[in-house]
């Protein structure tokens, strides 16, 4: 299975975006943020309050960043690790 996964700059967390292709045996959160954290080099737990999680143009809950709550994912799925953003 690949899940296709793009990361913007985030201030403090990276300074470049990326863009990754991941595959995997499995079709769970936790493993895809274990290989993301070893791919770009820093925790997401300890940053999630500064971040958004993207599936599929959705919007993750804050649960799976700190992985209390957990996403299935198929083939092809597309992921994007951003800046928090909010609107006024």
């Amino acid at each position: 299975m690949m899940i296709f996964l793009k990361v913007f700059p985030i201030v403090g967390v990276c300074d470049q975006s990326q863009e990754l292709e991941i595959a995997f045996e499995k079709n769970k959160m936790n493993e895809v943020l274990t290989h993301l954290e070893e791919r770009v080099g820093f925790s997401l737990a300890d940053k999630f309050e500064k971040l958004m999680l993207l599936h599929n143009g959705q919007v993750l809950d804050k649960d799976v960043l700190n992985r209390s709550k957990e996403v299935v994912f198929e083939d092809g799925d597309r992921l994007w690790l951003l800046p928090l953003l909010s609107g006024g």
